[in-house]
């Protein structure tokens, strides 16, 4: 049995915001408006242990708190960046993943291959300078609506376009 291949390009749309804030600040609101604390291996916990669709909701809504997005995990490179290049100063980089399933069984429900873009991720960039943060994100519209036998969904289309309003949101919330 031989395997094949499909290449589908397709075009995104990276979003970038600048602002003077300092990233230490940047950060510190995200992660408040993430609910940091509560989240992380609490999210895995719900999904990995909900016995019920009810069950699951209440726990992913607890953690939330009301919010549309909670904390997943970050990847923090600068830190690793400075040890392997010997840099005395690497711009602080941290990509934050987050999300919330309840959000994100719409989508994956009509397209699992979504699931490469879900959770979204965003990333906090430092000025090399000093004088602000970057916040950089994937339009997760852009990514979820790629060219597929079911990207003409309408519910899809509508859940993505969603999911976009919802990350720019946050983004708006943490540069208030």
């Amino acid at each position: 049995m031989s395997a094949t291949k499909s290449i589908v390009e397709y075009t995104g749309k990276r979003i970038t915001y600048e602002t003077p804030l300092s990233f230490a600040e940047v950060s510190a609101r995200l992660e408040k408006e993430l609910n940091k604390p509560g989240g992380g291996v609490a999210v895995f916990r719900v999904l990995g242990t909900s016995k019920t669709k009810e069950e699951l909701e209440a726990g992913i809504n607890a953690l939330t708190e009301g919010r549309d997005f909670v904390y997943f995990e970050e990847r923090v490179h600068h830190r690793w960046l400075k040890t392997y290049t010997g840099a005395s100063a690497v711009p602080s980089t941290v990509v934050y993943t987050f999300g919330n399933p309840l959000i994100a069984q719409t989508i994956l429900q009509r397209d699992l291959a979504a699931g490469l873009h879900i959770p979204p991720k965003l990333l906090l960039l430092e000025k090399v300078d000093g004088s602000g943060t970057r916040i950089i994100y994937d339009d997760p519209t852009s990514q979820i609506l790629v060219p597929s036998e079911v990207a003409d969904d309408d519910q899809l289309k509508e859940a993505a376009e969603g999911l976009s309003v919802k990350v720019q949101a946050l983004v708006h919330t943490i540069l208030k």
